[in-house]
């Protein structure tokens, strides 16, 4: 009986996930990339930098923003401290003060969160076009110049850059930039369709003025950029994803630092899925409501379905195999010496096989294809082969446990902390 649920589990994922691939090779294959528009003009721009206890990482991030491409009188610069106890406030002060010539405004505020910090920067904005970038990552020179020109399109409400894991080194930042590079190819293949739902921190860019009228971020939410996109989403305006201009941002150091983030993004991408489930397979919203909001939430609860149901039938097969042990009073010899090495092909699980064989093929699909649309090499980094090997076997395991400890969190109203 056992062992039907957990079959009927695992067909029932693949039967999805077959319907899924399926449906995203069409768009890869039938759905054309438009055509870049040429921009017109070079309009005011403004860079919204919100910083808490960044005294290691803003200095970096100030100096690709002056280094920008564009012109010193068209830009400025915000940053906003939200109540560092470090040296952050003194870092940008001296950086300030050492660039006279940049527009560069330092606002100081008491510890509110990020959604605050950026509603205090909108205040004193005065670009038709804004972006926020964290003050852990640094932005190319062109970027401007080569996301403004989307919004040509007067529907285009936001611009997303490419985002890579700067210079990663460790295995831990190789396996979150293989994780990057694959993200980066399902960003291309929802932007296809206008699916994109969540518009990253580092230097996503914006409309200035829609961000106000659309009342500014949501200061409840630990996701304010996955927040504001789905809202912009609801109100039916386009997203772009564009790869013409690279942010490299930092990547944790730790697994337990990459666990707190994990747990924050997807948690965060639950509880906007919930604020907003009335755009669940709601046919108004196109496939943004059809496709992308159900497996928001849905890929979450696969996973714990699926972790639940494995471990469940690995306990139980232990449990019986202790049992058993323990009857035979752990005498294993004779059982060794009568082992019968008979293999009957026709009794190979072929359907669980195919299953397996499915999956990995798409796997391999995806990371080929990604390293092609993002014009990257397996071998940027040096030696990569550890980090792979524990990207493709063991990150997946990593990331159902944080689905569980999700599970956790909202079935025992624990609060979570960052």
């Amino acid at each position: 009986m056992l062992m039907a649920g957990f079959d009927i589990v695992i067909f029932s994922i693949y039967f999805i996930l077959l319907f899924l691939s399926i449906f995203w090779l069409t768009v890869l294959y039938t759905v054309k990339d438009s055509k870049k528009p040429i921009l017109k003009g070079e309009p005011y721009f403004t860079v919204l930098v919100p910083a808490y206890n960044e005294e290691g990482t803003i200095l970096k991030t100030l100096k690709s923003l002056v280094e920008l491409d564009y012109p010193e009188n068209k830009k400025q610069i915000i940053v906003i401290n939200d109540g560092s106890k470090d040296k952050t406030q003194e870092v940008i002060e001296k950086f300030i003060k050492n660039h006279p010539l940049e527009d560069i405004t330092l606002l100081n505020q008491e510890n509110q969160g990020k959604g605050s910090a950026l509603n205090n920067g909108l205040k004193y904005t005065k670009g038709k076009f804004y972006a926020c970038l964290d003050a852990d990552s640094s932005v190319e020179k062109n970027a401007i110049k080569e996301m403004l020109p989307y919004f040509e399109d007067r529907e285009v409400a936001a611009v997303c850059p490419l985002l890579k894991i700067e210079k990663p080194t460790t295995v831990i930042e190789k396996v979150q930039w293989y994780e990057y590079v694959v993200n980066m190819f399902y960003k291309y293949l929802n932007a296809k369709i206008n699916c994109i739902h969540v518009t990253p921190g580092p230097f996503s860019v914006y409309r200035t003025q829609l961000i106000k009228d659309l009342g500014g971020y949501d200061t409840t939410t630990i996701t304010e950029d996955l927040e504001i996109a789905i809202r912009l989403q609801k109100h039916q305006y386009k997203i772009v994803q564009t790869f013409d201009a690279t942010v490299y941002t930092k990547a944790p150091k730790t697994w337990k630092g990459l666990f707190k983030q994990r747990v924050r993004w997807y948690k965060g991408s639950v509880d906007n899925s919930i604020s907003y489930r009335d755009m669940i397979f709601n046919k108004k919203y196109g496939d943004f409501g059809v496709i992308r909001m159900p497996t928001i939430i849905l890929s979450g609860i696969l996973t714990i379905i699926l972790t639940l149901f494995l471990l469940r039938h690995l306990l139980t097969r232990l449990v019986k195999d202790l049992i058993w042990m323990i009857q035979i009073k752990f005498d294993v010899i004779p059982l060794i010496k009568n082992i019968k090495l008979d293999f009957d092909i026709l009794l190979l699980p072929f359907s669980k096989i195919f299953i397996a064989c499915f999956l990995i093929s798409i796997g391999l699909f995806v990371m080929f294809y990604s390293y092609r649309v993002i014009g990257e090499k397996i071998t940027n980094h040096g030696k990569t082969f550890v980090s792979l090997i524990v990207y493709l076997l063991m990150y997946s395991l990593f990331l159902s446990t944080v689905w569980l400890y999700i599970a956790f969190i909202f079935i025992s109203g624990k609060q979570a902390k960052w």
